[in-house]
């Protein structure tokens, strides 16, 4: 019985598989999703949107709004504060995985 060689890993095929007018969407989603991201926090942090509704002052509209934008400041410092937090706990965790991996310890 003649056994053969297992192939070797065959190459794609050379025609081009992407279908660039979604990668197109997908883009303009990115960067759409980023800068409402970038406008909602800057407001958020500096609450910018107190000079915004400055002038309702008084009236019944401008409670509401200063409302739910209190809500939505509170909520976005939240998550925001969630997140760097995590990617510190992350961060440090592998580092001391990383240290302690690599360290000898005591050796007599």
């Amino acid at each position: 019985m003649e056994s053969k060689p297992l192939p070797l890993i065959d190459p794609e095929d050379e025609i081009d598989n992407l279908n660039y007018d979604n990668l197109r969407i997908y883009g303009y989603i990115l960067l759409i999703s980023t800068y409402v991201l970038f406008i909602i926090s800057i407001n958020s942090f500096f609450e910018l949107w107190k000079f915004i509704i400055q002038p309702l002052y008084g009236g019944e509209m401008y409670f509401q709004l200063y409302t739910i934008f209190k809500f939505i400041d509170d909520m976005i410092v939240r998550i925001w504060c969630i997140y760097i937090v995590c990617w510190w706990w992350a961060i440090i965790s592998w580092c001391g995985l990383k240290l302690f991996r690599h360290s000898k310890g005591i050796q007599d």
